[in-house]
């Protein structure tokens, strides 16, 4: 009976009421799913931006230059490098996000990832830290020139910097760990942030966004420096000047978008749009 169904609808033509109704039942499922998320990911919620401190500590970390969204993988690599549970990455576990993200391409964007620890966690810098040369005969052995993701956080070495304890912007937003949070992160909090300290800081303060999230809560404190950003840069350029030095980039591919979104809603070919 269920392979006669599957011939039949197989066989019915594109413009079917069936398949019309197959359709609008999937789109239907999916804007829900699709708004639920935005909704708990705060994609409409106030900024309420607030002063504070941010800690300051030694900042062990991995280095990359991939698009924002990817950098809560390279924090999970970091959490299982030292073994750790994610309900342990809150005030643990750092991402530092140097660049406006909405203002160019995935592959330029420069964030880090790692631990911020002060004299008591000298056991766990360390242990990073050790990691190095393990890292190096990996990264050598590797014969990838452009690896995916996953695996090139494993041969991204650990380096080590001070980041100071200042006074700094201060929000708290929700986050799901989703497509939707890392879209609301880029958009949204990194230029709201930029933005405040740019109108608030001191004058000639560099604006960098530091974040540490708590999954379990799905709950994220991200900072924003109001004096001293330049201590932040990890002996970097300033965004401005990065920017100035990249390439003409190609921001959006339409149409590979758009291939790529038939790939993912296969509904669209019931309607002929392939």
């Amino acid at each position: 009976m269920l392979m006669n169904y599957h011939e039949l609808t197989m066989n019915e033509a594109r413009d079917s009421p069936a398949r019309r109704k197959q359709f609008l039942v999937i789109c239907t499922v999916m804007v829900g799913m699709f708004t639920h998320g935005v909704m708990t990911a705060g994609a409409f919620n106030s900024m309420d931006i607030k002063e504070g401190i941010f800690p300051g500590g030694f900042y062990v970390y991995k280095f990359a230059k991939r698009d924002y969204a990817s950098s809560g993988s390279l924090t999970e690599r970091v959490g299982d490098d030292l073994h750790l549970t994610k309900g342990d990455y809150g005030d643990l576990l750092y991402s530092l996000y140097l660049d406006d993200g909405a203002n160019m391409s995935g592959r330029s964007m420069r964030y880090a990832c790692g631990i911020l620890v002060d004299k008591e966690g000298e056991d766990k810098k360390q242990a990073l830290l050790g990691m190095n040369e393990e890292i190096r005969e990996l990264r050598e052995a590797s014969t990838d020139e452009d690896p995916p993701a996953l695996d090139l956080w494993k041969q991204i070495s650990y380096e080590e910097t001070d980041l100071p304890s200042v006074d700094a912007a201060v929000l708290q937003f929700p986050c799901t760990n989703g497509i939707v949070s890392s879209l609301v992160l880029q958009y949204r909090i990194i230029p709201a942030l930029r933005k405040y300290v740019a109108e608030k800081g001191e004058a000639g303060n560099v604006p960098v966004v530091i974040s540490t999230c708590f999954p379990r809560e799905d709950i994220c404190t991200h900072y924003a420096p109001l004096v001293e950003g330049k201590e932040f840069l990890l002996g970097l350029p300033d965004s401005e000047t990065y920017i100035k030095s990249l390439p003409e980039e190609k921001m959006f591919d339409v149409e590979g978008t758009w291939k790529s979104f038939k790939k993912v809603f296969p509904p669209f070919r019931w309607l002929g749009f392939v």
